[in-house]
C-alpha cells in the first residue's frame, strides 16, 4: 500500500490508548480537523442528526480495505461535500443534498465511482477547489483503532 492506504493501514494499532476522536487531514491545499468514524455505528450515523458542519471541520471514513461504498444522507440536515478516495488520491468529489427523512426509502444512496480505502464529509462547498487526483494525507503520527463489525 502506498499514500494514505499505507498510513490508514498503520492506523490500525493502539486500541484503547489515547485513540483520539478527531485528527487533521490535508486534501489539495486545504487541512481540516475532522473526527474519526473508525466503527461501524459512528460510519452509519456520519454527520446525520447535526444542524451545522462548521467550516474547516468534517468527518473521515477509513475502511480496512478498500471496496466500492455508499453514502446514504439519511437525517443528514445539511448539505455536504464528498471526496471519494483511493491509495491517497482523490477519485471524486461531489456536493450531495441534505434528506431530514428517516425512511430508507425516500433517501438516495450515492455509490463511490469505484473502489476507495477512504471517504471524507465536510461542509458544502469546501472542496470545490480541489481537483481529482489531489493528494490526500492524515496527520502524521496519529494511530486510531478502526472498529470491527
Amino acid at each position: 500500500m502506498r499514500g494514505a492506504a499505507g498510513a490508514l493501514a498503520a492506523l490500525v494499532l493502539l486500541a484503547g490508548c489515547g485513540t483520539p476522536t478527531s485528527t487533521t487531514v490535508t486534501i489539495g491545499e486545504q487541512t481540516f480537523t475532522v473526527e474519526v468514524a473508525d466503527t461501524p455505528d459512528a460510519q452509519r450515523a456520519g454527520l446525520s442528526d447535526r444542524d451545522d458542519v462548521p467550516t474547516g471541520t468534517g468527518m473521515l471514513f477509513p475502511f480496512e480495505e478498500p471496496g466500492p461504498r455508499e453514502v446514504w444522507m439519511a437525517r443528514t440536515r445539511v448539505p455536504l461535500d464528498i471526496a471519494w478516495i483511493l491509495d491517497g488520491q482523490v477519485l471524486a468529489v461531489k456536493t450531495l443534498p441534505p434528506c431530514e427523512l428517516d425512511a430508507v426509502t425516500n433517501c438516495p444512496t450515492y455509490p463511490s465511482p469505484g473502489d476507495v480505502d477512504t471517504l471524507l464529509e465536510v461542509r458544502a462547498g469546501e472542496l470545490a477547489g480541489v481537483s481529482i487526483c489531489a493528494e490526500f494525507e492524515v496527520e502524521p503520527g496519529v494511530t486510531y483503532e478502526l472498529g470491527r463489525p
